[in-house]
């Protein structure tokens, strides 16, 4: 990541403390990022956090480094904070009455966040089991923690004395990264799991991948595809539940508003979950298949990493737009892609309903051209999962067998989706070049 140095004029709000003092200030920023525009976005949310209404930017984001500041006590000082906090900020303000003068002063913002409420309502949350089988109620009477990747299948294979490294954002990691997730080592039987079925629907509904290697058959990637939905439904479920929560508790303008689109958008997400839910449920209860459509690429590797998740295709892989995710008039179609064990190595499967065809088919497509203009699919293959799979482990031996640099550019990738960061089209066509060491020895697909 780089520091960019930027500056705003902003103007008190009314809920600022300093409201009957300052009639305006000179903001100044050290904001730790990936890219200009992900800072700019950043500060405005802090500067707007604190109670300043910002009028105009006036030194667009710029990349420094700490010899900038050399001869700059206060700016060497902010910057050295910036590379532990993740940001700095520095107001210089002016009075209303023209003469009051100051020295430094600590402004605080109106917005006092009850940490442990929130942290106490996010894991009542998360420990909230129900079953999402299709006939949920019948037989259902203990909630288990069910694997979405499947221990005994990959996550086994990759472990190391029985652990896995995965994306943690526990507060105290935020704290000491800069405000960002990181890596972490974690017990194989806490990874990946979820609150998402009871004990009878799950044994019997997932027997087929859970007890077989992928062959694979019809029933095989509709239930891969199921399990990545239904895990996605569950997390979003409690995240939207805890979004209404925050937002009883909350009465600052600024953050109120932020959470409020938030909430609206999470909601929009939720809503075209459920629709494709019952898209796949409807073919499970029917036993048909017919309706789902797959790309497999098979590997005869060692795999190195365990994934299950899923996508509203934005981008192609050639950088072309596909979908308007912010479209909410438009309902999304969606994209399944996981890891499984196979006889002989392992498979990378991509899988979606028919209705999705439209999007999905040439969403493949544009990846068999950059394939065919050779381009290596791994590549393309390992992005998907980075920047848009949180529910992934790691191998520790491949892990701790990267250098410095390729770590840190896979935990920036993986920290990416933010509601700071912009989406550049280009996230699925350049980056992580050979990191991975993956290759593909053959692919299997019914797509038309």
């Amino acid at each position: 990541m780089e520091t960019y140095f930027l500056q705003f004029e902003v103007i008190p709000t009314i809920d600022n403390e300093q409201y009957e003092v300052a009639e305006g200030a000179s903001a100044s920023c050290w904001v730790l990022d990936n890219t200009p525009q992900a800072a700019t976005m950043k500060a405005t949310f802090q500067i707007s956090k604190f109670d300043w209404e910002i009028t105009s930017l006036e030194m667009a984001p710029v990349e420094v480094e700490e010899e900038n500041f050399v001869e700059r006590e206060i700016g060497l000082e902010q910057f050295k904070r910036s590379q532990v906090d993740g940001i700095a900020i520095v107001y210089c303000a002016w009075a209303r009455d023209k003469k009051t003068s100051t020295g430094p002063i600590a402004f605080n913002s109106s917005y006092k966040a009850n940490l442990k409420d929130l942290l106490d309502d996010q894991k009542k949350q998360k420990n909230r089991g129900r079953c999402l089988h299709f006939y949920d109620g019948h037989r259902c009477q203990k909630i288990i923690s069910a694997h979405s990747i499947q221990k005994k299948g990959l996550l086994s294979v990759i472990a190391q004395n029985g652990h896995v490294y995965t994306l943690e954002a526990e507060m105290s990691d935020l704290r000491k990264n800069a405000g960002l997730p990181i890596y972490k080592k974690k017990g194989i039987n806490k990874v990946s799991t979820f609150l998402g079925f009871c004990k009878f629907h799950d044994n019997k509904l997932f027997t087929a991948i859970d007890d077989n290697d992928l062959i694979p058959t019809d029933q095989q990637i509709l239930l891969y595809g199921y399990r990545s939905l239904a895990r996605e439904l569950f997390v979003k479920e409690n995240a939207f539940n805890h979004l209404g929560y925050r937002l009883e508790k909350i009465k600052h303008k600024f953050i109120r508003q932020y959470l409020l689109d938030y909430k609206d958008a999470t909601e929009f997400s939720l809503n075209n979950l459920r629709r494709h839910k019952i898209l796949y449920d409807k073919l499970l209860k029917s036993r048909s298949y017919k309706d789902i459509r797959y790309v497999l690429y098979l590997s005869g590797q060692k795999p190195t990493i365990a994934f299950s998740g899923l996508l509203y295709p934005d981008f192609d892989f050639m950088g072309r737009p596909l979908q308007e995710l912010g479209n909410h008039e438009e309902q999304l179609q969606l994209i399944t892609f996981c890891s499984a064990p196979m006889i002989n190595g392992w498979g990378y499967l991509l899988a979606w309903h028919n209705t999705s065809s439209n999007i999905c088919t040439d969403y493949m497509r544009s990846l068999n051209t950059m394939i065919y203009e050779g381009h290596n699919v791994s590549n393309f293959l390992f992005r998907i999962v980075i920047h848009n799979c949180e529910n992934c482990a790691i191998s520790p031996e491949w892990w701790e067998s990267l250098e410095k640099e390729q770590r840190e550019d896979v935990t920036a990738a993986g920290a990416s989706n933010t509601p700071y960061t912009p989406i550049k089209n280009t996230y699925l066509s350049e980056g992580l070049e050979g990191v991975s060491g993956w290759h593909f020895a053959n692919v299997m697909s019914n797509m038309d």
